[in-house]
C-alpha cells in the first residue's frame, strides 16, 4: 500500500473485531513506525503495549476508577482549550452528534452516551492496546515528534490491513 492510499483510508475504528493480532505483526508496526522523524534522533518515546489478560486487567482498572469518579481527575494537559472558539467548536459538536445519531443515542439520553463512552476503556474491543509515553519535560518539538510517530504507527497498521484509533481520553 503506498502512504496516499494509507492516508486516505486510515479512519478511527470504534468497534473492532477480536482476531487476535500476533506479537511479531505489532513490533513489525513499531519498527516500521520508529523511522518517524526525530530531532536529534532522541525518539522521546515509549510504547507499552497490552493485549489478552494484560489488557483486560487494565480495561477493569480503568472502568472501575471511571465508576468511582465519573467526572475524570484534572487533567494536566486538556486535550481541549476551556473555550473552544468557531470553527473548532462547531467541528467538535458536529462530529460527536454524527457519532451518537450513527449509534442511534438522541442528545439528551446522557446514560447512553456514558455507557456508551466506557467502550473508550474498553479499547473499543481491539485485542491489542498501545499506550504512548513521553517524558513530560520534554519541549513541544519532542511532543511533535511523539505525534509523528504515532501518525506512522497508525500508517504502518493501515499499510498491513489493521485499523487503529487514537484515544485521548486515556490522559
Amino acid at each position: 500500500m503506498d502512504v496516499d492510499h494509507a492516508l486516505k483510508t486510515r479512519i478511527s475504528i470504534r468497534e473492532f473485531n477480536s482476531d487476535p493480532v500476533p506479537e511479531a505483526l505489532v513490533r513489525e508496526i513499531l519498527d516500521a513506525a520508529r523511522w518517524s522523524p526525530s530531532g536529534g534522533n532522541l525518539q522521546p518515546w515509549q510504547v507499552i503495549a497490552v493485549a489478552g489478560k494484560e489488557r483486560e486487567t487494565v480495561s477493569e482498572l480503568a472502568l472501575d476508577t471511571l465508576t468511582r469518579n465519573p467526572t475524570g481527575e484534572a487533567d494536566e494537559a486538556p486535550i481541549y482549550p476551556a473555550k473552544l472558539w468557531e470553527p473548532y467548536r462547531t467541528r467538535r459538536f458536529k462530529l460527536g452528534e454524527d457519532m451518537y445519531e450513527l449509534l442511534g443515542i438522541p442528545r439528551t439520553d446522557k446514560a447512553a452516551r456514558l455507557q456508551r463512552f466506557t467502550h473508550n476503556y474498553r479499547f473499543f474491543g481491539a485485542p491489542v492496546g498501545l499506550f504512548f509515553i513521553i517524558d513530560r519535560n520534554m519541549g513541544r518539538g519532542q511532543w511533535a515528534h511523539l505525534g509523528m510517530f504515532m501518525q506512522s504507527v497508525a500508517l504502518a497498521a493501515t499499510a498491513r490491513g489493521l485499523g487503529s484509533c487514537f484515544q485521548e481520553s486515556w490522559g
